[in-house]
């Protein structure tokens, strides 16, 4: 894991520090006005940019208040999640508990009575790694399995299985945030909104696997008992219970309710402009 240091409003990788000077990252300013590389992300108050130094490549994440998520979250009684230092934080967590992910460069925040305001987070690149939804929609549609399907499944189940035992969910557990390394490594990534207590509530459980199962069923490849492969692996078990029936079926119920709900978000993002109109 990196060696961080404060360099003025900003905690920073010691050994990225003399790259980011390069293209005149140097103050919380300068990264919440960088104009340099590719935008790969434009939401309602967030948005990502690549970036590239030296040949090596970093995406930075800035977050910003917007008016409308404010108060979607204060009508709901919640107040605004710190979202850069939340995922700081659990980029490191999940590093030491033996989970790989990518690794953090810079980080940085505005606050106001407790609220943040603008923040930004670097994460550097995974080389050679590409996100799973990407690998099995092209693999669902040939008969070229350069991969062992079995193997990427017990993989998948047992990176689930280690990260809801170390009291973490990740509210969107989805395929396109699990990358797979030339050299057949899993990392998990989009750690924005992870969650870490002594021990992960069932809903969230439920939540995170129901995610990923549709997930699974939306970029196709994957049959039922290739879920029910997972499950097993997931459970460390060979055969499943009652209880794990029951667990089951909450899951699918759950996925279910996912799909109808991703129509009406997709819909909405569209109106916004976040997602070019349907086809």
């Amino acid at each position: 894991m990196n060696q961080f240091v404060e360099k003025e409003d900003i905690l920073v990788a010691a050994e990225s520090w003399p790259l980011l000077q390069k293209v005149g990252l140097t103050s919380f300013a300068a990264f919440m006005n960088f104009t340099g590389g590719t935008r790969v992300v434009h939401k309602r108050g967030r948005s990502v940019f690549r970036f590239e130094v030296d040949g090596r490549a970093f995406y930075l994440k800035r977050n910003r208040i917007h008016h409308i998520e404010l108060w979607k979250k204060l009508s709901r009684g919640k107040w605004p999640p710190r979202s850069a230092l939340q995922e700081w934080n659990s980029i490191l967590a999940v590093a030491r508990e033996g989970i790989p992910t990518v690794t953090p460069i810079a980080f940085g925040e505005r606050t106001l009575f407790g609220l943040e305001t603008a923040s930004f987070t670097v994460t550097e690149e995974l080389y050679d790694a590409r996100p799973l939804d990407e690998i099995v929609r092209e693999r669902s549609k040939t008969s070229d399995h350069f991969f062992d399907k079995r193997l990427l499944i017990a993989k998948v189940a047992d990176l689930a299985r280690r990260f809801h035992a170390a009291g973490m969910n990740h509210q969107d557990f989805y395929l396109n945030h699990f990358f797979l390394g030339k050299g057949g490594e899993l990392y998990l990534l989009d750690l924005q909104r992870l969650q870490h207590r002594a021990r992960v509530p069932q809903h969230y459980r439920i939540k995170d696997l129901a995610q990923l199962n549709y997930s699974a069923w939306y970029h196709g490849g994957f049959s039922g008992s290739d879920r029910l492969r997972f499950f097993l692996v997931y459970l460390g078990q060979t055969k499943l219970s009652d209880a794990d029936k029951r667990l089951a079926r909450k899951i699918m119920a759950k996925t279910a309710r996912i799909g109808r709900h991703d129509v009406k978000l997709m819909e909405r993002r569209r109106k916004r402009g976040e997602l070019p109109p349907a086809d």
